[in-house]
């Protein structure tokens, strides 16, 4: 039995990709690239965008086994009632931690950088409200509200690039190629799986999405593109600030806004980069919780999964509060283990059930 009735369109699950692909990434990609890689983060981050693609290809192949059906029911299939629920319960622990870790960010993004006298726990809830909504009307009503803003969203972005293009300097990426072999290995790892490996979530969406014979084609061109956007804001992070500064601002991205000066008039636009970010975030966040709830249910055989928003809504407050002790601890303690997790939900449990699918079937 389909606990999921709605059903979103290929045109919807790939905007709802763009925004989990860039998400909270559009601020925290510069930092986290050039921590690594430094003047040669911008490579590292071109050498990433293939590799990432077939992450997503192997996602979508192991999608492809039975595609009416999500990764919580694929595990059970091919790997039995234990195995399979141990990896399922797994992917479940990850989607509430992660969607956890999203809700912080925003808190933190807004009480450090716009509402800096506003008690984080205020910030916290009217976002877990906002998802609440947003997962009660459903997953297609998400989808369609995913279109209307991403023509906002893309004017936002594509303006502040734009914009900037007047303060680049070019010898700020100098010297070129002087990152040690496994600094530059490390930063690549980052650069496929912190921005690719979190599709990982779209295995419990695709089952709802109507598929086309084109479909799998319209999903790496687009996310190509979006892959391509990211890396431009981490190139104009380098230009414009420099490795030092794009290393040690862990909102970069935002710092970026906040230069743009055209003529003493066309100033402060930084708000339109806080904009864009939290639109992405919340679609991304939404996802995640989704992800959670439906594979819950799915999990303990429910009927519904809507009778669980509520709980894991005050699951989600708490959690988020929970999750780190402050901004510092995520930033520099959580990357190094949140990209094996990454790397564990797109790439090692696809594999495996890719593998066990065939010897079954062989056998």
């Amino acid at each position: 039995m389909r606990l999921e009735k709605d059903q979103i369109s290929t045109a919807q699950m790939i905007v709802l990709g763009l925004f989990t692909l860039i998400g909270d990434m559009a601020l925290v990609y510069p930092s986290i690239m050039a921590a690594g890689a430094h003047e040669d983060a911008w490579i590292a981050g071109l050498i990433s965008i293939p590799l990432g693609l077939a992450t997503l290809k192997l996602m979508i192949t192991t999608a492809n086994i039975d595609p009416n059906k999500t990764i919580i029911e694929l595990s059970q299939q091919i790997l039995g009632k234990w195995v399979g629920g141990a990896v399922a319960l797994s992917y479940l622990i990850f989607f509430l931690i992660a969607a956890s870790t999203y809700v912080r960010e925003i808190e933190d993004f807004m009480c450090t950088q716009v509402y800096e006298a506003t008690p984080g726990g205020v910030i916290r809830f009217m976002a877990i409200v906002l998802l609440v909504y947003g997962l009660r009307l459903g997953l297609e009503t998400l989808g369609r509200a995913a279109q209307i803003f991403l023509p906002f969203f893309t004017v936002f972005l594509i303006g502040l690039l734009a914009l900037l293009i007047p303060d680049m300097r070019i010898e700020q990426i100098y010297p070129i190629m002087n990152t040690p072999f496994p600094d530059m290995l490390h930063t690549v790892f980052f650069g496929v799986f912190y921005p690719f490996g979190e599709l990982c979530v779209f295995f419990m969406v695709y089952p709802y999405a109507k598929k086309q014979s084109n479909t799998s084609r319209d999903i790496f061109i687009a996310l190509l593109i979006g892959g391509v956007g990211l890396n431009l804001i981490l190139f104009l992070s380098l230009t414009v600030l420099g490795a030092y500064f794009s290393e040690h601002n862990f909102y970069a991205a935002y710092i970026l806004a906040q230069r743009i000066n055209i003529g003493n008039f066309l100033q402060r636009l930084e708000a339109l980069m806080a904009t864009t970010w939290i639109i992405s975030t919340y679609f991304k966040t939404a996802l995640y919780f989704y992800a959670f709830v439906l594979g819950t249910a799915q999990l303990l055989k429910l009927k519904s999964y809507r009778p669980l928003i509520f709980p894991v809504a005050f699951l989600l407050y708490g959690l988020t509060h929970l999750i780190a002790k402050d901004i510092i601890f995520y930033v520099k303690e959580v990357p190094a283990s949140w990209v094996d997790w990454d790397f564990t939900y797109s790439i090692v449990f696809p594999l495996m059930l890719l593998i066990v699918y065939h010897i079954k079937k062989r056998i």
